[in-house]
């Protein structure tokens, strides 16, 4: 026999059960696993503060979506240290679910980038890193053809390679990143262009060489720094871009990215407003390139 408390405790079921089914469907409840996104190690010794950076501000995208598309984990590999062709190919794979990389057609190609620069383009503000022996000869230099007449050293699958021989530079390229260090110091080539993030850090690691930080000139280019993802994840990919448009909207990123230690003490020590700045196109930029965007791009009047 149906009593007045059965009625009551089958209505309680359906209801609790259709309100389940709507916030499943509308994102407030999430009965599956965490999305995992798997990330390319440390370039060393657990000490990388560039992909530091890169996976402090994938935390604050992702989270700018995580109550409408669910939560998420960030694993980063600790097996070995990855080439970073090496890592295209894993992506492709799905051994590794995403890389923040220096863009190029061929990538774009590829794989599905979002396109805002994560560094605002600090990667395409390159400073030197020198012998220090040699640090007259580049406080001499005043003109771009001054420049070109020497070697830069960079690593062999970077798209950088690319934009400064079109440019009518010289460039040598080194099989791995640790191991331009010593090809600087033997004079194999002469400058090791840098992200005015990246060559104070490096300079430290490698006191043994006599190396130094560059003082008074600055290549420029625009050189975005983008995620990518397989063409395969679309739904991540759509994720990635609503979640950093969030991000820029609500001013999130710019506090990020004005606050940031990492960033704004290397900015303080590159002292950008007192280089000698030479410009250059970077042929690798499609036509999608949001260069038109301010907002996207770091610029030392801002």
């Amino acid at each position: 026999m149906i009593t007045f408390r059965h009625i009551k405790l089958i209505t309680f079921i359906f209801l609790f059960a259709m309100f389940f089914l709507l916030g499943v469907e509308n994102g407030l409840i999430w009965a599956d696993e965490p999305l995992v996104i798997k990330m390319r190690p440390y370039r060393e010794k657990n000490i990388d503060f560039t992909k530091e950076y890169k996976y402090q501000l994938l935390e604050l995208i992702l989270s700018k979506t995580e109550a409408t598309d669910g939560p998420f984990r960030i694993e980063v590999l600790e097996k070995e240290i990855i080439q970073q062709s090496r890592v295209l190919d894993l992506i492709d794979r799905g051994v590794i679910t995403l890389i923040a990389t220096m863009t190029s057609v061929e990538r774009e190609q590829k794989f599905l980038p979002v396109r805002i620069p994560i560094f605002k383009n600090l990667f395409g503000h390159r400073i030197f890193i020198i012998k220090e022996k040699d640090k007259e000869k580049f406080a001499r230099i005043q003109t771009k053809e001054e420049l070109q007449k020497l070697w830069a050293g960079l690593g062999h699958d970077w798209p950088d390679i690319k934009i400064l021989k079109a440019n009518g530079f010289n460039v040598v390229g080194g099989s791995s990143y640790r191991g331009l260090f010593p090809m600087l110091e033997e004079g194999r080539f002469d400058y090791f262009p840098r992200g005015i993030q990246e060559p104070w850090r490096e300079v430290k690691e490698e006191k043994a060489r006599n190396l130094i930080v560059e003082p008074t000139l600055l290549i420029h280019y625009h050189a975005p720094v983008y995620y990518y993802v397989s063409r395969q994840n679309k739904k991540l990919h759509e994720r990635l871009e609503r979640g950093f448009k969030i991000a820029i909207s609500d001013k999130s990123f710019e506090n990020f990215f004005n606050t940031h230690w990492y960033i704004q003490d290397n900015l303080k020590l590159a002292q950008i407003q007192k280089r000698k700045v030479f410009r250059l196109k970077n042929p690798l930029l499609t036509s999608e390139t949001p260069i038109n965007i301010k907002e996207f791009w770091f610029s030392p009047s801002n």
